[in-house]
């Protein structure tokens, strides 16, 4: 109907503590409300029992939105996404180049050794090719599993999928240290990026989803991740490329990525074993607070 008609009179009659009577949405999908608990449309007072509730101003538009909100929050708040994301873009702004070492016997050139160093990109171009390609195959992977998860085509154990979700961030930070795919970063984003398609479809359920307008939620919901993800890697590309000249660059993208990996073993004992530590819930905490700040939330 367009509009509902509703009577609610309890605990109006009491003189020494008159009470507030409030009617709310917690599920309507093109109201934009998705597991709210919030946001209250009607007030019921001592004069004022019977109310009507419009249900026109509502719309597609409106629930779509909702869907793109959720996707952006969800990213935000997904902190292993994001630094999944960071171990990805930190080579973003070197290239790793191999110096040979030589001497002259009698003559002749003398293979002596080499090693491998990491030398800064001259350009911009080179850069932001590396992070459009990674991004690119993130995020086919990523919306290839969204979709049969949120489907119900493919599921897997949640315990697993969080497992692997953690064990990705410590191999793209490992990667960093010593190559697995020389020259070839964007396999790890798309292989992994898989998995954290079904860590998103698992945040539909979570959100009450109740599965109609499929097709607008899963692309409003997936624009929403895309969205966050790139205000990700805009806060944090333009960092790295304007510090790929500095000589300690080198060693803070090898202790940074050291530093993923612990955090990556220690989420992957944390899921796989099933028990919560006080640091994870630290790092949410946090994750939270700075979202709230940036008015994500």
């Amino acid at each position: 109907p367009d509009e509902l008609t509703v009577n609610y009179d309890p605990f109006l009659e009491d003189d020494t503590n008159p009470q507030q009577n409030l009617l709310g949405f917690e599920y309507n999908w093109k109201a934009g409300l998705i597991n709210n608990e919030t946001i209250f449309a009607l007030d019921f007072s001592r004069d004022g029992t019977t109310q009507t509730l419009n249900l026109v101003e509502t719309g597609l538009w409106k629930g779509f939105m909702a869907m793109v909100r959720q996707g952006v929050w969800h990213i935000w708040i997904g902190v292993d996404h994001i630094l999944f994301l960071l171990a990805l873009i930190l080579p973003s702004v070197v290239r790793r180049v191999r110096q040979v070492s030589e001497e002259s016997v009698e003559g002749d050139q003398k293979l002596v050794g080499s090693k491998w160093y990491w030398q800064p990109v001259a350009r911009f171009k080179p850069a932001f090719k590396y992070i459009l390609k990674i991004v690119t195959f993130f995020t086919i992977a990523h919306t290839i599993t969204l979709s049969l998860g949120a489907l119900n085509i493919v599921t897997l154990p949640s315990r697993w999928v969080e497992s692997i979700i953690a064990l990705s961030i410590g191999l793209a930070a490992y990667h960093n240290i010593r190559p697995i795919f020389k020259g070839k970063d964007w396999i790890i984003a798309f292989v992994f990026g898989l998995f954290h398609g079904f860590g998103f479809a698992s945040v539909l359920g979570e959100l009450g989803f109740k599965g109609e307008y499929l097709s607008l939620s899963l692309f409003g919901f997936n624009l929403g991740v895309e969205l966050g993800q790139v205000v990700i890697i805009l806060l944090i590309f333009p960092v790295l490329y304007f510090m790929r000249k500095l000589k300690f660059y080198p060693k803070f993208m090898l202790w940074l990525s050291i530093l993923l990996i612990i955090v990556s073993l220690y989420w992957l004992f944390e899921r796989a074993l099933e028990i919560n530590l006080p640091v994870d819930d630290y790092i949410r905490n946090k994750g939270y607070k700075i979202a709230v700040y940036l008015g994500l939330r």
